[in-house]
């Protein structure tokens, strides 16, 4: 497979398993009342936020080369 390709699944798969484990820390947390748990559930927000800049700049370095970009924008 293509590295770009396996990339871009990686982060499809981190966005949505901290998607998932946003939402079970913030049930059990709120349930509970831990203050730690919402926390955790918190950080893992942050982590979604970052899995979707992997994403973002896999799609960018993808990209072929262009008359600015002769050998393309891999190092982006």
């Amino acid at each position: 497979m293509d590295r770009f390709k396996n990339t871009k699944i990686a982060g499809i798969l981190g966005i949505m398993g901290n998607i998932f484990l946003l939402v079970i820390k913030a049930a059990v947390g709120f349930i509970s009342n831990s203050q730690a748990m919402i926390a955790d559930s918190v950080n893992s927000a942050s982590d979604i936020f970052a899995s979707l800049m992997t994403f973002i700049g896999n799609k960018i370095a993808s990209k072929p080369g262009d008359e600015n970009h002769n050998f393309g924008h891999r190092k982006i």
